[in-house]
């Protein structure tokens, strides 16, 4: 519970392997923010905040670099009532399984 809890109020404390932030500029002046979904020797699949998948070559990268924040954003329980947190608390660890 104490690592749910720490993931929802402070999101980029920790952040697994495969879903960091990653801003990229491309040489046709794009800039993206997404998480990389794929990567190869010619192509880069960036997972956009929209949820949709972009296609990149390598060649047409200007710039590419990982933000260091997560995806999830800061502040989400500030606009909750001290009920509702509690509620969304026991949602949550209702989906997850029962250890002993």
């Amino acid at each position: 519970m104490a690592a749910l809890l720490r993931s929802v109020v402070d999101p980029s404390a920790e952040i697994r392997e495969g879903y960091e932030a990653v801003h990229v500029e491309t040489k046709d002046e794009r800039s993206l923010t997404g998480f990389i979904v794929e990567r190869n020797d010619h192509l880069l699949i960036l997972r956009g905040l929209d949820g949709r998948n972009v296609p990149l070559a390598r060649t047409n990268l200007a710039e590419l670099k990982t933000s260091g924040t997560s995806l999830m954003p800061e502040g989400l329980l500030d606009q909750m009532t001290p009920q509702q947190v509690r509620d969304l608390f026991a949602y949550l660890r209702s989906t997850q399984p029962l250890t002993k």
